[in-house]
């Protein structure tokens, strides 16, 4: 799926008119209350604020969200996630957000309810933004390991499961020392749509190199 970037119109609380979301933003917004059921888009978008503000927390997962198209769960929750950074940055109070995504023809349901918690979390919001800077962090090494669920003397059962936990990071200039950006756990699956997620970057930097 290509990162096509998608126009927003300027809404009339100040949001200026430019390129901000990607097509599989839009798309992933817009199976909240359609794909995604009411019920289910609430929690989803509750669990999104706290992946926004707490990304290192433990959030205890839901599986009813992921039980009938987890692909579209997912994409919904890099979605909101993105929608509300993006307000944040740019300075969206509640009238513009819901200016934005009415122009975008989102579910009028979804709509109010991310309206109404990004309204209720904006100033904390806006602090983790502080908190950020609004420079995009600069990875150049990444360092990985293979964990898997072996049997022990302690268990006789096992999954078998093989998991890759990944270490994202740079080195400073000045003294060579590491330091870590980002650290993740994924399964082989995760991992694989991961790869082929970068591929499609790269493709699309590619094409646009030569446009």
């Amino acid at each position: 799926m290509a990162a096509t970037a998608v126009n927003l119109p300027s809404a009339e609380a100040g949001a200026e008119d430019v390129n901000l979301l990607s097509a599989t933003v839009v798309a992933g917004l817009k199976n909240l209350g359609t794909i995604i059921s009411p019920a289910l888009t609430k929690t989803l978008i509750a669990n999104s604020m706290k992946l926004t503000l707490h990304p290192d927390a433990t959030i205890a997962p839901v599986p009813e969200i992921y039980a009938s198209n987890a692909a579209c769960a997912k994409q919904s929750e890099y979605g909101v996630v993105t929608l509300y950074a993006v307000a944040t940055k740019h300075g969206w109070d509640g009238l513009a957000l819901r200016q934005q995504l009415e122009n975008l023809s989102i579910h009028s349901m979804a709509v109010d309810e991310l309206t109404r918690v990004f309204e209720d979390n904006r100033k904390d919001l806006i602090l983790r933004q502080l908190q950020l800077g609004h420079n995009f962090p600069h990875i150049t090494d990444v360092q990985w390991r293979i964990v898997s669920d072996v049997k022990s003397s302690t268990s006789d059962s096992s999954t078998g499961v093989a998991n890759f936990y990944i270490n994202l990071g740079h080195f400073r200039q000045s003294s060579g020392e590491r330091i870590t950006v980002v650290e993740f756990v994924c399964n082989a699956e995760e991992l694989q749509s991961l790869i082929n997620r970068l591929k499609e970057i790269e493709r699309h930097c590619a094409q646009m190199a030569v446009a």
